[in-house]
């Protein structure tokens, strides 16, 4: 049973992290479980919310499990190959040859 126990201790991976001010004042910590919901808590250890990201969009939640808002990453236009600070090049007239 004990072997046991160290086993099921080992396996679990839970992730967590401690969340500090501006000044360097302890608020709280973040710990994220293996499905991917992270759970917050204040410095008192009270849960204030999770969230969960899937397929590049985060869900948030209250402490109760209520859902409370969306949000999700747009990515970017492609940018072309451009020097910078290039002068613009007029667009030019189409030229025939031959004639």
């Amino acid at each position: 049973m004990r072997y046991l126990f160290i086993l099921l201790f080992i396996s679990t991976n839970v992730m967590a992290q401690a969340i500090y001010d501006a000044n360097g004042q302890y608020r709280g910590y973040q710990q994220t479980s293996p499905s991917g919901v992270t759970n917050t808590y204040n410095a008192q250890g009270q849960n204030v919310g999770s969230s969960q990201v899937d397929n590049g969009q985060t869900n948030y939640y209250s402490p109760a499990g209520a859902y409370q808002g969306t949000n999700s990453i747009t990515p970017s236009p492609p940018v072309p190959n451009t020097t910078i600070n290039a002068p613009r090049q007029a667009p030019q007239a189409p030229v025939l040859k031959g004639w």
